[in-house]
C-alpha cells in the first residue's frame, strides 16, 4: 500500500534541497503571481489588462497592482494597443524575457535530471501520471466564483 505520509515526509525534510537552493539563483521578490504573470505574458507575447485580470481571475485593481510592481522593476511595459489605441496591452522588457528564460532553463534542468535517469518506459508511465493528475486538478477543483454585474438586480431604495 502507498504511503501518503512517507511521501509528504520525505518531500518537507527535502524541501531546501527541491527547491530553495536553486531559487536563490532568481530574484526571490517575486510572488507566485508575478511569476505566473510573466509566464503567462511569455506564452501569448502580449495581453490586455482585461485579459490578464480574467486570466488570473482577479479583480482589474488587483491585476493592476501585480502589473504595476513588474513595471516598475522594469519587468514589464505597457503599451498601447495597434489595433485599438485605447486598449493597454503588457509586454515583458528585455529584463523580465531573461527572467523568464532562467526560470524555464531552471526547470528544465530538474526534469532533465530526473528524466536521464529514467528509462523510457518509466519517461512514458511519469507523462501519463503527471497528465492525469493535471486533469484530476482540472476537474476537481472547486468552482469559480464570479461577480457578473450584468446579471446582478440593483435594489431601488424608495427615500422618504
Amino acid at each position: 500500500m502507498f504511503d501518503i505520509e512517507a511521501l509528504i515526509e520525505t518531500l518537507t525534510e527535502n524541501i531546501k534541497e527541491l527547491f530553495f537552493k536553486e531559487w536563490i539563483n532568481l530574484d526571490l521578490k517575486f510572488s507566485k503571481s508575478e511569476i505566473f504573470t510573466m509566464l503567462l505574458i511569455d506564452k501569448s507575447k502580449e495581453i490586455t489588462m482585461s485579459e490578464f485580470a480574467e486570466n488570473i481571475n482577479v479583480p482589474m485593481s488587483t491585476a493592476t497592482g501585480i502589473a504595476d510592481r513588474l513595471v516598475k522593476n522594469q519587468y514589464l511595459k505597457r503599451e498601447r494597443s495597434e489595433e485599438d489605441r485605447r486598449v493597454v496591452v503588457l509586454k515583458l522588457t528585455d529584463k523580465g524575457s531573461q527572467m523568464v528564460k532562467e526560470l524555464k532553463e531552471m526547470i528544465s534542468k530538474y526534469l532533465n535530471m530526473v528524466m536521464d535517469d529514467l528509462t523510457d518506459e518509466e519517461k512514458q508511465f511519469l507523462g501519463k501520471i503527471a497528465f492525469k493528475i493535471i486533469d484530476i486538478f482540472k476537474s476537481n477543483r472547486e468552482p469559480e466564483v464570479t461577480h457578473d454585474l450584468k446579471k446582478e438586480k440593483i435594489k431601488t431604495i424608495e427615500i422618504e
